[in-house]
């Protein structure tokens, strides 16, 4: 018997090819689960329509205007001058205490209890609407330049330092309870335990 030499070369490069085949498809579902995994451990951020009003008469509201249900153990909100109040807006951001925000569906209790530690209100979901009252709103005082605020506000960087020359002047500037302000606008945010912004919106401070 011969063999046919012809037949036996034509094996090589197909076996090549085959493995190299197969090479491809492993590497290929390394990738892709590894991809997966890695899109699988990342947590998709919350969206959400955040609404807001703040009276120097009457105080601060905050209303989910639609989107998803957030916990209000993960998430804070924040009040940060616009800079049409000043150069140096941006330095007043304020992270509001929650222990001065109140559900008024919840008895008016504040969304969190600081001396238990507990969450009297859990949830934030379309619809419902925060409130921080007018005796926690208050950062201005034109009569007196060593007057501090309320602790802890909802603006309270504006309200620090104000002895000294020109300091009242300088934080007054940047107080959502200043008359000057009244038409002007201040931002509203509502950010995730990590500080990236779900919502935000402009609260425009009337009388």
């Amino acid at each position: 018997m011969t063999r046919d030499a012809r037949s036996i070369d034509a094996v090589s490069p197909v076996v090549g090819v085959m493995l190299m085949l197969v090479v491809t498809i492993i590497i290929a579902a390394v990738v892709s689960a590894f991809a997966g995994g890695m899109a699988g451990s990342e947590k998709r951020l919350p969206t959400a329509t955040l609404t807001g009003t703040y009276s120097q008469a009457n105080g601060l509201t905050i209303t989910h205007a639609g989107g998803d249900t957030v916990a209000i153990s993960g998430v804070n909100f924040m009040t940060t001058p616009s800079d049409i109040m000043g150069p140096d807006a941006a330095k007043f951001a304020w992270v509001i205490d929650k222990t001065i925000i109140i559900d008024p569906t919840n008895n008016n209790l504040p969304i969190y209890n600081g001396t238990s530690g507990v969450y009297n209100t859990t949830m934030f979901k379309p619809g419902d609407t925060l409130v921080v009252t007018h005796a926690n709103c208050v950062d201005f005082n034109s009569t007196d330049s060593s007057w501090i605020g309320p602790n802890p506000g909802v603006n309270k960087n504006a309200q620090v330092f104000w002895t000294g020359v020109g300091k009242s002047g300088y934080f007054g500037t940047y107080a959502f309870g200043n008359p000057s302000n009244v038409g002007k606008y201040f931002y509203l945010d509502l950010v995730n335990s990590a500080g990236s912004m779900i919502a935000r919106a402009e609260v425009t401070i009337t009388k």
